[in-house]
């Protein structure tokens, strides 16, 4: 299966009810105020926020359909309107090319998908690579117990500290680990208990200035996760993260499962913050790579 096909055939729930109700609402009719109106909140329903929604009608406003069906030339205005907001955000964390050692730190709120996430880039990066897993969520016994079945599958090297012990401390000692026996990739899995964001953000910042402060020339990349179906709320999530903990990429999982995928254009057209990976179903090769392109078709069910 192509990519394209991938995206397509996992994202029908968005395509479904955006594509169904724009089609009902232009069907023999003619781009105009009413169709407009129309269209705006279908758009606003899909979870886009509403300065993406003004740019999208913007465009549309314009079509001119002559010989064309005016369905199709909304459509593929929409999309084409769409993919320029999502194509600057396109970027990869991992590189075939990629020499220097890395590491990855996963952040995002619990049940976002981190633990497996970090299972599933974990397989792709593959057993070329001498790859270890950090497990920092000291506070719940279940995340370490998840992240263990990952690391076996994967056939990856796992590191954890003793119950309760401070994040911090136990991503030094992984670090440690990763220097001294020279790995090419550190993963470090984090807490996401957000009942209380500040102190939840203070302590991820001092464990990423750990890690920071005894890695100096590796790479270091802070990874957000975030909930596919929780639709706008991840923007909030994005706002909580990205100002104290400088995010370098976005990882949007559960996009299978959600009529609102709309929520990612939101977020991309807000911040200048990378979508590097999208989650579209339960297997490790559903995580898939980002693309503008194939994104912006296929929630409005066109073809490639």
């Amino acid at each position: 299966m192509s990519l394209f096909s991938k995206f397509k055939n996992k994202l029908n729930k968005t395509s479904n009810y955006l594509s169904s109700n724009i089609l009902n609402s232009f069907q023999n009719k003619k781009v105009d105020n009413q169709t407009l109106e129309e269209l705006e909140s279908i758009l606003i329903s899909a979870d886009i926020s509403l300065d993406v929604v003004e740019k999208l009608i913007s465009s549309v406003r314009k079509v001119k359909t002559l010989d064309q069906d005016v369905t199709t030339a909304v459509l593929e205005t929409l999309a084409k309107e769409i993919e320029i907001i999502l194509q600057p955000r396109e970027r990869k964390i991992l590189e075939e090319k990629d020499q220097k050692q890395k590491i990855l730190i996963f952040i995002g709120v619990n049940g976002s998908g981190k633990t497996t996430t970090i299972g599933k880039i974990a397989n792709q990066i593959g057993n070329e690579k001498k790859i270890l897993i950090a497990g920092c969520d000291t506070f719940r016994a279940a995340a370490i117990d998840q992240l263990k079945d990952w690391v076996e599958n994967n056939k990856n090297d796992f590191f954890s500290g003793r119950a309760n012990q401070d994040p911090a401390s136990v991503a030094f000692q992984a670090t440690e680990k990763f220097n001294k026996e020279n790995y090419d990739y550190l993963i470090i899995d984090t807490a996401g208990r957000l009942s209380n964001n500040t102190n939840l953000v203070n302590q991820l910042v001092k464990l990423k200035n750990v890690v920071s402060k005894t890695n100096n020339d590796t790479m270091i990349e802070t990874i957000l996760v975030l909930d596919g179906t929780n639709g706008s709320n991840m923007i909030k999530q994005v706002e909580i993260f990205g100002k104290e903990l400088d995010v370098s990429s976005i990882i949007i999982t559960k996009l299978d499962g959600t009529a609102k995928g709309g929520a990612l254009i939101s977020i991309a057209n807000k911040y200048e913050i990378p979508i590097s990976y999208v989650g579209l179903g339960e297997k490790p090769e559903d995580l898939s790579v980002f693309s503008a392109k194939n994104f912006a078709r296929s929630i409005l069910n066109l073809e490639e």
